[in-house]
């Protein structure tokens, strides 16, 4: 059963209060519940330390994080033997060494197989902590060696709002034998919706911007009310970032429900929509939704940068929709 994020904690904490904290944890849970604040918090309970904001502020002399590789996406074999051999350097006493393996359900075979024996015969004061959303994409060896600890989501529904509810009527009504033109179809009306999105973000916070003009019009100096122009600018393109993140959350969930389809998990990101999903599932290999679902997850890291929004979404829903036809 899935856990909020402070009983998760509170169950760590008294694991570890009574000595029986275990060497590995698999830490799941959909986007947005929590899975890293968790493991945050029990880095600061075991090492006894502040705790930190980020995963990469919390790496020290005794915590090493390993995350997939920006250009292959995957975690290689490399990246886990040094981990294993941090594992076996000197600890200060009463603390532990930490391993953070971050979307864990990006290692390769070779890397999985690589830390098996770690996970048999782990090193005295080691803990692993592997976090992902996707556990069904682990050995079965793996996640037998873990004890798991899934986190619910903090929301009852990923982007549950209208542009949200567009999205997923989008997706039911899409058929399984696309080609491109089609899939190029489904780009342009995800990004009428992002536009959609942006444009009552803006407006709504341009409401905000003149009532506070009025308001202090007569009491405050030209520069200050452009500061605040600029101020609620940056809040709606804000507000509109977060509403694209939790509409590509959508997008990976539904493919990622394929996935739990096939290995026949009852835990789903979108259960409301299983009957969609399972079509999907029957429709396509494991090794076809995974491709499709990377091409999302790829275009997720690829809006954190500077690429164009449009032909990253369009790239991205070619290989998601149309699949191997030549894109």
């Amino acid at each position: 059963m899935a856990l909020d994020l402070d009983s998760a904690f509170e169950y760590l904490k008294k694991s570890f209060s009574a000595g029986r904290l275990s060497h590995a944890y698999l830490i799941t849970g959909p986007a947005g519940s929590g899975k890293n604040d968790l493991a945050l918090r029990l880095i600061s309970l075991i090492n006894k330390s502040p705790q930190e904001r980020s995963m990469a502020d919390a790496v020290s002399e005794n915590v090493r994080l390993v995350q997939p590789e920006s250009k292959s996406r995957r975690i290689k074999v490399g990246q886990m033997r040094d981990l294993e051999e941090m594992f076996h350097q000197k600890v200060t006493k009463g603390s532990y060494k930490i391993g953070i393996v971050e979307d864990a359900d990006r290692l390769g075979e070779q890397a999985e197989n690589a830390f098996l024996k770690t996970l048999e015969e782990p090193p005295v004061n080691c803990l692993m902590l592997l976090i992902t959303a996707f556990p069904e994409q682990l050995l079965d060896t793996i996640i037998s060696r873990c004890i798991e600890v899934p986190i619910m989501s903090s929301r009852a529904n990923v982007a549950d709002n209208e542009y949200g509810d567009r999205l997923r009527d989008l997706l039911r009504s899409v058929r399984l034998d696309l080609g491109v033109s089609e899939a190029l179809k489904i780009a342009r009306s995800f990004s009428d919706i992002l536009k959609d999105a942006k444009e009552q973000s803006e407006k709504e916070e341009d409401k905000e911007r003149k009532l506070e003009s009025q308001s202090f019009a007569k009491t405050t100096d030209g520069r200050w009310l452009k500061d605040r122009e600029d101020y609620h600018k940056a809040i709606a393109q804000s507000r509109y970032l977060g509403i694209r993140s939790d509409l590509i959350e959508v997008l990976i969930s539904w493919f990622g429900d394929a996935l739990r389809h096939k290995k026949g998990y009852t835990k789903l990101d979108l259960l409301q929509h299983s009957e969609f999903t399972l079509t999907l599932s029957n429709e396509f290999s494991i090794d076809e939704l995974m491709e499709r679902m990377n091409s999302l997850e790829k275009l997720r890291d690829d809006l954190g940068t500077n690429v164009q929004e449009s032909l990253a979404i369009e790239v991205s829903f070619l290989r998601a929709f149309a699949g191997n036809q030549n894109v």
